[in-house]
């Protein structure tokens, strides 16, 4: 090995301090904690835990379950799962309802047929239909289902019509 440089010896000797400093901090024997200092730690932990759970009464969050529900029972103003555009027409449709006048044409859309031994079902509006069975839109029947299209009979105006199936 050669002659050490000023800067290897630096480095040696940072490394022999922090060497040195590791052994002394984990190697050296520890003070016990009195029972005294654990005793105080154990009151002062019960008196934390008092004092949290007087605070949490007073601000009546035990009944929170309570008010989630009651909030969420109530009709809500505006649907949070509606964008900006979906929201102006449902508006725009509840607003024509209320004044009496002919409800807005409803659209539906076939994308998906499927055909499991007997049974068919197509996907209109993206949710699963069966023959038969009644629309998430109210007073909409799923009459037939072909690989083609649907016929959706309107239970109020007596109207059946057909969608095509779209790609």
């Amino acid at each position: 090995m050669g002659k050490l440089g000023k800067r290897e010896i630096i480095i040696l000797g940072v490394m022999g301090i922090a060497i040195l400093y590791g052994a002394f901090y984990f190697l050296a024997p520890k003070k016990k904690a009195s029972i005294s200092n654990m005793a105080q730690k154990t009151a002062e932990l019960n008196a934390f835990v008092t004092d949290l759970n007087t605070g949490l009464a007073k601000d009546g969050t035990r009944n929170q379950d309570i008010l989630i529900f009651r909030r969420a029972e109530k009709e809500w103003k505006q649907d949070p799962f509606l964008d900006a555009k979906s929201y102006r027409a449902w508006s725009k449709a509840r607003e024509t309802v209320k004044a009496g006048a002919a409800a807005p044409k409803i659209e539906f859309t076939y994308t998906g047929y499927l055909e499991v031994n007997r049974g068919k079902m197509a996907i209109i509006n993206g949710m699963e239909y069966r023959e038969g069975e009644e629309l998430d839109v109210k007073g909409f029947v799923l009459k037939s289902i072909t690989p083609a299209r649907v016929v959706i009979e309107n239970r109020a105006a007596k109207a059946a019509q057909t969608i095509p199936l779209q790609e």
